[in-house]
């Protein structure tokens, strides 16, 4: 019985070592930009070390002592994991590599150099909607779709991901700044008496509910005040325009779809990031994004309704919080100059500025934008419209 499980860790182990020596031979041989070539680097490295210990296994094998099998195989194990996530996910990046990755590359990159807990990790993203895995044991990984990766416009949504890296970069910290707003809502929803039936236990469940969806809740919040530290007007600009669908679903869900919900409804978070933007000094972009969204939930007939996840007396709370939450992180913050006109005649390396004169020149005269995107790209990553 020994004899044939170690004859099976033995042939497994064979057959990892085929399997990462295979991503290392298509990593390698990927035709890639050169701001690609950080991510290459620590994925080569990532495979030795997997290597390593695939090769410490074998040789455990061959001592031939029972007693170190089941070492061998939780090690095994573990190895299986890395090398299925490696092969669906991180070899990725590598074999779709195409000229115009340097868009999204060159703007992670600038997003992870502008902070010093994020300065060690390259850059990588892969086709997708836009999110991140994040990490920092190995390497944080963003997603992208494939059309807005070719355009300058919604390059500004990469913030709010970093945010999430942020968050996971200071999570004890700010883990207990959420955990205090989530007692602030508990307090909000507490009636002014309790009875002992099961009507009050009801209450208290829906109560708890809504507590719970907070802790998610509050960190999309966090990450779109992020965002729009960073980014200024271009970031509430591409968040407005990405997020509505024309849907009654942008404004409105049943309870029950708000019940263990992982993001706050997309007219919420839109009014709560006007109020942050008009008080860093972009009124106008904030009332136009506020009207434009109003007028879409008036042909639609909706009616606000939260159902008692969110109620106007959480709101001061709420920023409060995320002010809180923002010291704490300390992201690097837009400039007057970033979000004033015509910074790129200023500081022709300004990425956020680059990304604010976009919007501008789009609102300014849509018809024409992409001639002038199409000299940004060819001017500024050497990309020529396809």
């Amino acid at each position: 019985m020994k004899s044939k499980m170690r004859d099976d860790l033995r042939k497994k182990n064979e057959a990892l070592r085929g399997d990462i020596t295979a991503i290392v031979r298509l990593s390698a041989d990927a035709k890639i930009v050169p701001e690609l070539e950080p991510y290459r680097s620590a994925l080569l490295k990532n495979c030795a070390d997997l290597l390593s210990k695939i090769e410490k296994n074998l040789l455990d094998l061959s001592l031939n002592q029972n007693d170190l099998l089941p070492d061998i195989l939780s090690e095994t194990s573990t190895l299986i994991q890395w090398a299925r996530f490696f092969k669906y996910r991180f070899v990725r990046p590598l074999n779709r590599a195409s000229d115009w990755d340097r868009v999204c590359l060159r703007t992670i990159s600038w997003l992870h150099g502008q902070h010093s807990d994020t300065k060690r990790f390259p850059a990588v993203f892969a086709d997708d909607d836009i999110s991140i895995s994040p990490s920092t044991a190995l390497i944080p990984f963003y997603f992208f779709p494939c059309i807005e990766q070719r355009t300058l416009l919604f390059q500004p949504l990469l913030f709010h991901e970093f945010g999430h890296l942020l968050y996971l970069c200071h999570k004890r910290e700010l883990d207990e700044l959420v955990g205090e707003f989530q007692q602030v809502v508990e307090g909000e929803l507490l009636p002014a008496s309790q009875r002992n039936d099961q009507h009050s236990l009801l209450q208290m469940k829906t109560r708890q509910s809504v507590v719970e969806v907070w802790y998610s809740w509050i960190q999309e919040f966090f990450c779109d005040a992020v965002g729009l530290v960073i980014g200024g007007p271009c970031f509430l600009n591409a968040f407005a325009a990405y997020m509505a669908k024309y849907q009654v679903g942008d404004y409105y869900r049943q309870p029950a779809n708000l019940h263990g919900s992982s993001h706050p409804l997309s007219w919420l978070r839109i009014q709560r990031l006007a109020e942050r933007a008009i008080q860093r000094g972009f009124q106008s972009t904030a009332a136009r994004v506020v009207e434009e969204w109003r007028g879409i939930a008036r042909l639609l007939g909706v009616v606000e309704d939260y159902h008692g996840f969110y109620i106007e007396s959480l709101g001061p709370s709420l920023m409060n919080t995320l002010d809180d939450m923002l010291t704490e992180v300390a992201p690097r913050e837009c400039t007057a100059d970033e979000a004033g006109s015509d910074v790129t005649r200023i500081d022709p390396q300004s990425l956020v500025g680059l990304l604010n004169d976009a919007w501008r020149e789009y609102h300014r005269n849509p018809a024409e934008f992409l001639t002038w995107e199409n000299g940004m790209l060819k001017d500024r990553y050497d990309l020529r419209a396809t």
